[in-house]
């Protein structure tokens, strides 16, 4: 919710689709015990009473974060697009100067880096450094930094990434 720029990732497909159902959880919380599940009319009237129990119903707490957050979600978003975009620039730098970086992709502040080896030592390395983030698929880092993040930040994110890409060494072929 709000990661990729937009309330929800369907949003970018086009033309876009109109789910019947959707299901959030934790984002619309900012992480403490809530989940929703949001429906059309035509798929509301299939449910009726005592077909869905809650785990998380009724969290007072959990509920006035979640309405805070959406009070302040619109204000986010042009940040979390801007910001987004800036780091993906910035990863398309690095991109040019490391043929081995494959694809630089994502949306608002959900990024993927593609590379042509594993790159689980770079989320090791990074982590030493300060930066955090993860390995997907064995060779796709992925950044899911706080929809806070400040260009400031994002160059010193950059940073370390670009040290980190030089000091790889190409493994020899036999």
């Amino acid at each position: 919710m709000g990661r990729t720029g937009q309330y929800w990732s369907h949003s970018l497909i086009a033309p876009e689709v109109k789910p019947d159902v959707m299901v959030t959880a934790k984002p619309l919380s900012c992480g403490l015990p809530l989940g929703v599940v949001m429906t059309n009319e035509k798929a509301s009237n299939v449910i009726k009473p005592g077909m869905h129990g809650t785990t998380f119903g009724g969290n007072v707490l959990a509920s006035a974060v979640a309405l805070e957050f959406l009070d302040i979600l619109d204000e986010l978003l042009p940040q979390i697009n801007r910001v987004g975009e800036y780091f993906r620039a910035g990863l398309r730098d690095l991109q040019a100067k490391h043929n081995f970086i494959k694809d630089v992709r994502g949306h608002g502040l959900m990024i993927g880096v593609e590379l042509d080896h594993p790159g689980k030592d770079y989320v090791l390395k990074g982590l030493e450094q300060g930066v955090l983030f993860n390995c997907t698929h064995e060779t796709v880092l992925r950044f899911l930094p706080p929809f806070i993040l400040t260009e400031k930040e994002v160059d010193q994110g950059l940073k370390v990434l670009g040290r980190l890409f030089r000091a790889y060494k190409k493994p020899k072929t036999k």
